[in-house]
């Protein structure tokens, strides 16, 4: 099973224009409402296809706006354990402008989350947990929950066999990475950060020099937007090169790439595999306005996926 820890979810809003008119009326010529936040985000890559996958996804929804994202998990059949809470669930908007091509990302702050949520959010995660799981940390946290927050689930299940997999930033980022999780995700900016290098140095050559000579118990994936990714696994690096594309939106990508990821492993797939599906979802999502995944997308760039590993090339026949 694979479990999604979303404590910040969002109703996501695409609304699109023709033209973004400045001090002026913009009218919409249409509007997409999406479960959002990050974990809603990475159960995106298991809806893909028909067959069904073992994930369930932990939130916080409250007021009027988390009433309709309950109304649409319901209607997506998404496999939830929700804790209702007070407060109202943010909105997230993203407004494309299609004459200029342009998109532009509006998130609004999540509600506080008070101590009785937040236990019993808690006491319904560690119940439904197993040795083996997989357990996904996925984005930033609303007020109320402590920076540690992650770190300090990520201690308890980590002890009871649980692959515990880290994708956040900020302070929640820094401490969560104390607790040793089984995977870490960051962007390149990021993972200088947690280095101490500055980030100027933020290029594949020098991800690719710091992740090898990196000690740490964990596995780490490090996203370089159109670049690719360079992981570093069991103490193997690999490198993924992606072909170039025309990018509509990239939001979600990173999301995307994660839910993929970690539903192969999950699955027992080599981690080539893995980083391959992963990348060619994220790719295909970058090419729509807005969160979305297809698999003729898939099929046609999946030629175009170049992976390298230290000590050579991996061997070009990879199992669709």
């Amino acid at each position: 099973m694979i479990h999604v820890v979303c404590p910040n979810p969002a109703l996501d809003r695409t609304v699109f224009l023709k033209k973004f008119e400045i001090n002026g009326v913009s009218r919409a010529e249409s509007t997409k409402d999406l479960l959002g936040g990050k974990g809603f985000n990475v159960i995106r890559s298991y809806m893909v296809k028909e067959e069904i996958s073992p994930y369930l996804i932990h939130t916080f929804l409250g007021g009027y706006t988390g009433r309709y994202l309950q109304a649409l998990i319901q209607k997506e059949n998404v496999a939830s354990i929700v804790t209702e809470i007070n407060g109202t669930t943010r909105i997230c908007s993203v407004i494309v402008d299609e004459n200029r091509k342009h998109t532009h990302l509006i998130n609004e702050n999540g509600p506080s989350i008070d101590k009785s949520e937040r236990q019993i959010f808690l006491n319904r995660l560690f119940v439904s947990v197993n040795a083996g799981d997989f357990v996904l940390f996925s984005g930033s946290l609303p007020e109320g929950l402590e920076h540690d927050f992650y770190a300090k689930i990520i201690e308890v299940l980590e002890k009871r066999g649980i692959k515990c997999v880290l994708d956040s930033s900020g302070s929640s980022l820094a401490k969560g990475i104390k607790a040793n999780p089984w995977l870490i995700k960051v962007n390149e900016l990021e993972f200088f950060e947690l280095i101490g290098q500055p980030p100027e140095k933020a290029d594949a050559d020098s991800v690719e020099k710091e992740l090898r000579e990196l000690d740490s118990p964990s596995n780490f994936i490090v996203t370089l937007g159109g670049k690719g990714t360079i992981a570093k696994f069991e103490n193997t690096v690999y490198k993924v090169s992606l072909p170039k594309i025309e990018v509509k939106n990239a939001t979600a990508s990173g999301d995307i790439f994660l839910g993929a990821l970690t539903k192969g492993l999950h699955d027992g797939e080599p981690i080539e595999k893995a980083l391959q599906t992963a990348s060619l979802y994220s790719l295909s999502n970058c090419l729509y306005w807005y969160p979305n995944i297809q698999l003729s997308d898939v099929e046609y760039y999946q030629p175009q996926i170049k992976q390298t590993k230290l000590g050579g090339p991996i061997n070009e026949t990879i199992t669709r």
